[in-house]
């Protein structure tokens, strides 16, 4: 039990690499984007939806309540291979 608790506690202090700057701190950032998403409310009990441009051509779309992130090619979002 001692042995668990100590390796517990190791473990833990080795994978709290959070890094505010750089956000989870797992990886370095070229390039930091935090403009403005827009939001689609939804009514209650439904996820709402953000959605922008990445810079690269794409819109990414994102919910509140899912992790999962949808990215579409986007003629309208500057840095594609059109714009």
């Amino acid at each position: 039990m001692v042995v668990a608790g100590s390796l517990a506690l190791g473990l833990g202090g080795a994978c709290d690499s959070f890094n505010s700057e750089r956000g989870r701190g797992d990886a370095p950032i070229g390039k930091f984007d935090d403009s403005a998403a827009e939001i689609l409310n939804f009514p209650d009990k439904f996820a709402n939806v953000a959605h922008k441009c990445d810079g690269h051509g794409h819109r990414v779309y994102s919910t509140t309540r899912q992790a999962a992130v949808v990215v579409i090619d986007d003629p309208s979002c500057d840095g594609g291979t059109d714009g």
